[in-house]
């Protein structure tokens, strides 16, 4: 299986030699097509709608197989089996961000550690600079924990979430009661700065620092009623 592509198509070549194109792009590694776009360059006999389907559900797997996206659309806007194959989308926190938290922590910290390794300050004046820098640092440090440990997948058509605090648990996309997507416009595109999705008992934020967010946007303006679907500006 080989899946390439330009701005302006993605082809797809089966282990058969079987060769087709569609209407879509490439976009940061990732393939989009339109699913009903199909141009045929080389098929054994004639080609068949039940061929495209097949191609397209070859494709996709073989896209998530190898950890790489490769989505097909239908008029509607649905990924073709996305439930099916139980593709994967994820929002997650960088673990880059922890080098922050590092250089933070580290820039409070050490000054008081050093001067009382020196024995430069009296017991009582370490006693309070130590307590003020760990007061200060706390909440890098819970930062830090909240971006080791919070992640969102959506598999299929199930939600998990695994919060900072607290056990994991999971909600079908049918159960979504409102989404809040808090948007701005960047050069006359659509840039996403937050989303909030509610079930009857729970909700979750997501904000642009993760990494993930834009693809999980798509995610549930694809399987959320949009009368559910909130965007302020």
């Amino acid at each position: 299986m080989k899946v390439t592509g330009t701005k302006g198509y993605v082809q797809v070549e089966d282990d058969n030699g079987n060769i087709a194109r569609f209407d879509g792009e490439v976009c940061l590694g990732s393939f989009y097509a339109y699913a009903d776009s199909v141009r045929w360059i080389r098929h054994a006999g004639k080609a068949t709608d039940q061929d495209r389907l097949d191609l397209i559900y070859q494709a996709t797997r073989y896209g998530k197989n190898c950890g790489e996206k490769v989505l097909f659309f239908d008029d509607d806007g649905k990924v073709l089996f996305e439930t099916e194959l139980g593709l994967k989308t994820e929002v997650y926190w960088s673990k880059s961000y922890l080098v922050i938290v590092a250089v933070a922590v580290f820039t409070l910290v050490f000054p008081v550690v050093l001067i009382t390794v020196l024995d430069l300050v009296s017991l009582m004046f370490s006693i309070v600079s130590a307590s003020v820098s760990v007061l200060l640092a706390s909440p890098f440090l819970v930062w830090a924990f909240q971006i080791w440990r919070f992640r969102v997948t959506a598999e299929g058509a199930i939600v998990t979430v695994r919060p900072t605090a607290g056990r994991k648990y999971t909600f079908s996309a049918d159960e979504v009661t409102r989404i809040i997507r808090k948007t701005k416009t960047d050069s006359g595109w659509e840039m996403i700065k937050k989303v909030t999705i509610y079930t009857k008992t729970r909700h979750v934020s997501l904000n642009d620092n993760m990494t993930g967010i834009e693809d999980m946007d798509a995610y549930f303006l694809r399987h959320t009623d949009p009368d559910k679907i909130i965007t302020k500006i």
